[in-house]
């Protein structure tokens, strides 16, 4: 029985742009509810809770917010690799799958209880969820393309299909129980398809598809897809499929990304019975968190952490913190389904893990520990860093932190201290021991130099052959190329190298002068370049894998190099130099931050690997007899072997194993990489083993084998964990070597009898008992075609068409046959680079997927390079790097203010600091007497776009230091909208500035020509001002006239001026303050005349009355006319 919530209209709720928008089915009514969410957002919603969910895929953040926008809250941050996103409605929970990490991962609605549902996927995506049968689907995008389902505990994991054809977005119908995605195959040849949740009654239409990043969602009949190229959002037929029609009737101003359509139809509920009995999981057979209403019978019991809700239907953590039955002796911190006790600064957790201790030193020197020692009032005891747990030998320790990494074999990451768990790079799996991880794909072997030859032996050591042989040389310098199949050898004697085909076929000389002692070599894979050392001629070398481009590396400060290894992903290179310095060190492979690894405690360092999944680097000292680890900057070194192996020359890694040559005994050794123990030699006839390397497609990760000779496939090639795979155009397809491309015969899809074309329509993707190529094979005949006479392009082939021959150009050409131009298939969008990690690269015929800088992998799928990890990072020695996508950001350690990559003291007064705010209420713990803090929580979303948040208790305020690229009180705008606001804001002003100038630049020319005009008047009228009558001029605001008046006599009088030259002109009896040309209206302002008598007093130093110091220009100066004594004849 399914509840009615509600019934209201339908919508859309869709990313667009820089924000979530609303829309109905119709495209009416578009309005925004959410900004500034993220330009690549995936989607959900809770429609009981009326809340939304979405992904900041670029960020790496997970937010909520309700259906009308209002209480906005970040639930994760600093989550990579986030690929489908999806909302359980019943047990309220979010889920998200991650491809970078190969999981499902889970998170209460609330924020609360994040864990992990599935791990060891291979590149899950587009995860769905239908909570009332308790499934989880998503697609993984491994060496097999295929739709994958689990229950909603991880359980049960099955596949309901497998696809020849790329798997791009799915999606549910819960209304009919039904799974919908998009696949493309040859040549970006599109087609939607749907199957039951089995994996059967599958149907499949063709559909094209324009937009390579795709989303969509169903309702009732219709799909509902995202079309980022038209800026629309179109629906079709879930079924027929057909002509898209437009939802939005205009382009909408950005592309856009997620799309759901909100109706209680898409999150049905089904009813819990009452009374309620819990009951078993059909699909697990296990205690279910949410009890539904399966008939299944049996009792459910809650785990150890857990008990059952007040209505008995679903198992709840405890809390065991809150019971004060814990243990612990200062702190407790509650974790689902268990605990862990927390010590404050200056005390340490003791080995049972519940007791705090105060940090004392060990009064006993004797006593020997891993990691630290602290005094008890039992004695010394030892103590391991936080997250490890004390072995029972009660000095050793085991955890992440520690020399053993808890046991893993790549990657530990602790949950909570005393617990973790181990994971693996992509390519790898899981052991059922929880910590070993094992590579997929063909077998690996060793090869090794051998002095006069080179030698192929398997893991194990009890197959090996010779690859090729050297009697007068003295080979001990070698590194393969996983791309071209090549292995590259240096012969000491000879004073040369050489490259060879891998199965010993081909031999080329690459360069056989300017080389004396030859001791070390690698391959950069990515970078496509050749490295060596040269012990005699005290230098490192490097060219072009085909020898060109020849050039000195380094040559400066180093004495007798001979190890030598590549980190193309971290643009690293590691070498040993075994002078009177001797040591590890490392350098840029543009030959910038160049600086020593590792200095003590070596004699002689010879042999040099670099293990890429636990990203760790590994060396051998020769006269030592040792060999040792370290992470790649150095730090965390430890010793795995002493005199185990005689004199380790050289060593090499992979898996959990590690392989080391030894140069006295002349055998080769195997041991585990982790703890150095159980030492076995490999039984084979050697002269005396030197370098040696493992060759698995996985060993050098980041190949893209398909760069040469298109992989081996005849038409499309994808590179994926270091293997070719090949994929047919339209109307081809692959034949059963799994490289060649067979036409599509038409004549045989429609036969006689019908027979053939009612096997393909019976024929399912998940099938796998005929092969699809098989069905168009059968019948297939070749023909002798006579070509001689044709002069096709090299890049054409000669083909038989209507019974004659023609030249036709091949894949990726374009012309009439006998000329062909490459056609460039990423600038014509005929790429299928879809991942927004990678770019495309043409190559003639065809193109490449490359990632971009930031990401490592074959193009097809890109992992984030975590720069601080791998310590390629550019942050001050006072600052902390944090990763993040693509791209890593430097802060500045607490008591360090700068940018991250300059960090210098900080300064004592915070007075400087911006002002944004007043703090709400701050617990006690926020104040103490440092200048600056950090923010409580209730300001964990002060900051925007990563921002720190900073709080100063003496200005009671608020500030943020943004990360790169953001600016503003709370990091709120993007340089470019800063940078626009602040265009914007100047264009404002200099618009005010030129229109206030206008202004004044027409009223002085009012002014001005209002003068010109009044003593015009008066010079044609006769009434300018003379010995004899004198201006009446009355002003008002608005106008201004000239009256003459009679009534009053004013006697002018020209007297000697005290000023020198000029002459006073002392008016005497005038009631008015007149003075022509501007005379004041009101009888009573004698302003004008008293000013003048000032200035006179002031200039002069005597009182002249009403006294105006003229020139004969006639010049007007604050209301006073001047008259210079003119030289000529006064009129």
């Amino acid at each position: 029985m399914v509840i009615e919530l509600q019934n209201p209209e339908p919508y859309l709720l869709l990313g667009l742009g820089n924000s979530i928008q609303r829309m109905n089915l119709d495209g009416g009514d578009q309005r925004r509810i959410v900004s500034r969410a993220g330009r690549s957002i995936l989607l959900d919603f809770h429609l009981s809770e009326g809340t939304m969910f979405w992904a900041d895929t670029q960020a790496g953040q997970i937010s909520r917010a309700g259906l009308d926008g209002t209480h906005r809250q970040k639930l994760l941050s600093s989550v990579k690799g986030i690929t489908g996103l999806a909302v359980d409605w019943i047990e309220n929970a979010v889920l998200w799958s991650n491809a970078e990490k190969g999981m499902i991962q889970r998170i209460d609605t609330d924020g609360r209880n994040e864990k992990i549902v599935l791990r060891d996927l291979s590149q899950p995506r587009s995860v769905v969820v239908d909570p009332n049968e308790r499934y989880i689907f998503w697609l993984s995008d491994g060496l097999t393309p295929s739709l994958q389902r689990s229950d909603l505990t991880g359980g049960k994991r099955a596949t309901v299909l497998k696809s020849a054809n790329r798997l791009k977005v799915l999606v549910i119908d819960h209304q009919d129980r039904r799974l919908f995605w998009v696949q493309q195959g040859q040549g970006g040849h599109t087609a939607m398809g749907s199957c039951n949740y089995d994996g059967n009654i599958i149907n499949v239409f063709n559909q094209p598809f324009r937009s390579q990043s795709l989303r969509m969602t169903i309702f009732l009949d219709y799909v509902y897809l995202t079309d980022s190229k038209s800026k629309r959002i179109t629906r079709v037929n879930k079924y027929t499929g057909g002509r898209g029609e437009n939802v939005n009737s205009k382009r909408m101003p950005h592309p856009p990304a997620d799309v759901k359509v909100v109706h209680p139809i898409n999150q049905p509920v089904v009813e819990i019975p009452t009374p309620f009995t819990p009951g078993c999981n059909r699909h697990t057979g296990e205690c279910v968190k949410v009890c539904s209403s399966h008939s299944d019978t049996g009792l459910c019991r809650c785990r150890d952490g857990f008990s059952f809700s007040k209505q008995g239907n679903y198992c709840e953590d405890i809390n065991e913190c809150a019971l004060w039955n814990h243990g612990c002796s200062l702190g407790c911190e509650n974790v689902p389904g268990s605990y862990f006790c927390t010590c404050p600064k200056g005390y340490l957790l003791l080995s049972d893990l519940k007791t705090c201790q105060e940090t004392k030193p060990c009064v006993e020197n004797g006593t020997v520990c891993d990691h630290a020692c602290v005094h008890t009032a039992e004695g010394d005891v030892c103590v391991c860093p936080e997250g490890s747990v004390l072995n029972s030998d009660g000095r050793s320790c085991t955890g992440c932190l520690s020399a053993d990494r808890g046991g893993c074999s790549q990657m530990c990451v602790t949950l909570y201290p005393g617990r973790w768990v181990c994971e693996c790079q992509p390519g790898y799996q899981l052991q059922p021991d929880g910590k070993h991880c094992a590579a997929a794909g063909p077998p690996m072997y060793l090869l090794f130099a051998n002095i006069v030859d080179i030698r192929q032996i398997n893991a194990d050591g009890k197959k090996s052959k010779t690859l090729l042989q050297e009697p007068r040389g003295s080979i001990i310098a070698l590194d393969y190329d996983p791309v071209q199949k090549k292995v590259y050898f240096a012969d000491k004697n000879l004073k040369r190298i050489e490259r060879a085909s891998l199965d010993g076929g081909f031999r080329e000389m690459l360069f056989s002068t300017g080389l004396d002692a030859p001791e070390g070599l690698a391959v950069d894979w990515v970078h496509r370049k050749l490295y060596w050392t040269d012990r005699g001629l005290s230098s490192i070398s490097r060219s072009g894998l085909n020898g060109v481009d020849r050039e000195i590396f380094i040559d400066e400060d180093i004495q007798k190099p001979r190890g030598i290894a590549l980190h193309p992903q971290a643009q690293k290179v590691y070498w040993t130099d075994m002078g009177s310095r001797p040591a590890v060190e490392r350098s840029g492979l543009n030959r910038d931050m160049r600086e020593v690894v590792v200095s003590t405690g070596l004699v002689s360092p010879s042999g040099l690997a670099v293990d890429h999944g636990s990203q760790r680097l590994y060396w051998c000292d020769l006269s030592r007899g040792v060999i040792e680890s370290a992470t790649l900057d150095g730090s965390d070194r430890h010793m795995l072997s002493e005199n185990q192996v005689g004199r380790p020359f050289d060593v090499a890694v992979f898996e959990n194993v590690l392989w080391a040559s030894d140069w006295e005994g002349h055998m080769l050794y195997r041991l585990n990489m982790t703890t150095g123990r159980n030492p076995e030699h490999l039984r084979d006839v050697s002269i005396q083993p030197a370098a040696l390397i493992v060759v698995h497609p996985l060993a050098k990760p980041g190949a893209n084998v398909c760069l040469d000779e298109n992989g081996g496939c005849a038409q499309i090639c994808e590179s994926r964990l270091g293997l070719a795979h090949c994929s047919c155009h339209l109307k081809h397809v692959l034949s059963a070597d799994g490289k060649n491309c067979l036409p599509i015969n038409t004549s045989f899809a429609e036969s006689d009898d019908g027979k053939s074309s009612d096997r393909l329509r019976n024929k399912t993707l998940n099938d796998e008992s005929t092969p699809l190529a098989m069905l168009y094979t059968e019948r297939m005949v070749s023909d002798q075609n006579d070509c001689y006479s044709l002069r096709c392009d090299v890049n054409a082939q000669c083909t038989q068409k209507e019974g004659r021959a023609v030249c036709q150009c091949g894949t990726g050409f374009a012309g009439d046959g006998e000329l062909c131009v490459d056609v460039d298939e990423c600038k014509a969008g005929l790429a299928d680079c879809s991942v927004s990690e990678a770019q495309c690269v043409n190559t003639a015929g065809g193109y490449f997927c490359q990632c971009k800088t930031g990401f490592s992998g074959d193009g097809h799928h890109c992992m984030d390079i975590d720069e601080c990890r791998l310590d390629v990072h550019g942050c001050d020695v006072n600052a902390e790097c944090l990763n993040a996508v693509g791209k890593y950001q430097c802060r500045c350690r607490p008591g360090f203010t700068g940018t991250g990559f300059s960090c210098h003291e900080e300064f004592k007064s915070a007075s400087s600091w911006p002002s944004t705010g007043s703090p709400l209420d701050v617990t006690s713990p926020w104040q103490h007497n440092n200048a600056v803090q950090s923010c409580p929580s209730t300001h964990d979303s002060y900051c925007l776009y990563n921002g720190v948040c900073f709080y100063f208790p003496e200005m009671e305020s608020y500030a943020c230091n943004c990360v790169l690229g953001y600016m503003g009180e709370r990091c709120q705008f993007s340089d470019l909208e800063w940078w626009e606001l602040q265009q914007a804001e100047e264009e404002k002003r200099r618009n005010m500035a030129i229109a206030m100038c206008i202004v004044l630049l027409i009223t002085l020319l009012s002014v001005a020509a209002c003068i010109t005009y009044c003593c015009g008047s008066k010079r044609h009228f006769g009434m300018c001002p003379s010995e004899d009558d004198v201006c009446d001029i009355s002003m008002s605001e608005d106008s201004m006239t000239e009256t003459t008046t009679a009534a009053t006599q004013v006697y002018v009088i020209l007297n000697a001026s005290p000023c020198g030259d000029e002459k006073v002109l002392q008016v005497v009896g005038c009631p008015r303050t007149t003075i022509c040309p501007s005379c004041s209206s009101n009888a009573r302002d004698s302003f004008a005349l008293e000013e003048a008598g000032k200035l006179q007093r002031d200039n002069c130093g005597q009182d002249v009355d009403h006294g105006v110091c003229l020139s004969g220009d006639m010049r007007t100066t604050d209301n006073l006319i001047s008259l210079e004594d003119p030289q000529a004849t006064p009129q």
